[in-house]
C-alpha cells in the first residue's frame, strides 16, 4: 500500500472516525461470536485491517485469542494500548504469509469495507491471503455499491469530534470508484482535507473475487445481523470457507 494511503490511516482525522465509531465494535464482537458458536469455531481470531482494535477489543474481553494486523504503525499502537493481552503486528493484508508464516486460525475478519483501496488485483490478493490464513472460515464486510450510488448524498456534513467534516462524493461508473473529498473544520477554521477513491462492489461481483480466491461463499447477510442480505442493505457480509 503506497504512502498516500497510509498518510491517510495515520492522520489524526481518519484516526477520530475510528474513535467515533468505536461501540460499533461491540455490535461486531457479539455477532462475531455468535458465527463461532453456530460453526463450532475455536476463539482464536485474525482480524485484518484491524485498525485501532475495535473490534478486536471486544472480542478479547469475551476470552478470545486475538490476532490483528495493520499496515499503519498508528493503528496498530493504538490498538496494543486498547488491548494488552492480544498481539499486534505491522504489516500488508495482501502477504500474510509473510507475517504469520504457515499459522492458521478458525476464523479470519475482514470488518468495514476494507476491500477496494487499489485494484481489483489487489483485492484478489487480499481474499488468497486471508484463505491461506484460514483453517475453517473468513468474514467479508463491505458496503454495498448498488445501495451507496442511489441512497448517499452527494454532499453532507458529519461531526467527528474535535473536527466538522464536510464530505463531497462522485460515483465513476465506467471504474466503480468512489471518489471521496473531505474537508475538516474546528473553530470555524479549515485545519485540513483527505481526498482518495474506493472501488465499490456488488454482491455478484465480490462473489466472483470470492470464487476466483478459492472461497466459497456459505451465506450472505446483512452487516452485523442474520438478515439474509437483499440489494437495498448498506453492508453486505460474507461468510466464506476455503473451497
Amino acid at each position: 500500500m503506497s504512502d498516500e494511503w497510509i498518510k491517510i490511516f495515520e492522520s489524526d482525522f481518519y484516526v477520530r472516525e475510528m474513535i467515533k465509531v468505536w461501540d460499533e465494535g461491540e455490535k461486531w464482537a457479539n455477532w462475531i461470536d455468535e458465527v463461532v458458536n453456530k460453526y463450532k469455531l475455536d476463539k482464536k481470531v485474525l482480524d485484518v485491517p484491524c485498525g485501532i482494535g475495535r473490534v478486536s477489543y471486544f472480542l478479547a474481553k469475551k476470552g478470545y485469542d486475538v490476532t490483528g494486523i495493520d499496515i499503519s504503525e498508528k493503528m496498530i499502537n493504538i490498538a496494543k494500548s486498547n488491548i494488552q493481552n492480544g498481539k499486534f503486528i505491522v504489516g500488508d493484508m495482501r502477504r500474510l504469509n509473510e507475517i504469520i508464516g504457515n499459522e492458521k486460525y478458525d476464523l479470519v475478519i475482514n470488518i468495514y469495507n476494507s476491500l477496494g483501496y487499489y485494484s481489483e488485483e489487489d483485492d484478489l490478493k487480499i481474499l488468497e491471503s486471508i484463505r491461506l490464513s484460514t483453517k475453517k472460515l473468513a468474514v467479508i464486510n463491505l458496503d454495498n455499491r448498488d445501495y451507496i450510488i442511489y441512497n448517499k448524498p452527494s454532499e453532507y456534513y458529519t461531526f467527528i469530534p474535535p473536527y466538522l467534516v464536510y464530505s463531497k462524493v462522485e460515483f465513476e461508473p465506467e471504474t466503480s470508484r468512489l471518489k471521496v473529498y473531505r474537508k475538516y473544520y474546528m473553530d470555524n477554521k479549515e485545519v485540513g482535507e483527505i481526498n482518495y477513491s474506493q472501488r465499490l462492489y456488488s454482491i455478484h461481483e465480490v462473489l466472483t473475487l470470492l470464487k476466483k480466491a478459492g472461497l466459497k461463499a456459505i451465506e450472505v447477510v446483512s452487516g452485523y445481523s442474520w438478515k439474509k442480505f437483499s440489494i437495498m442493505d448498506p453492508e453486505m457480509t460474507i461468510i466464506a470457507t476455503p473451497a
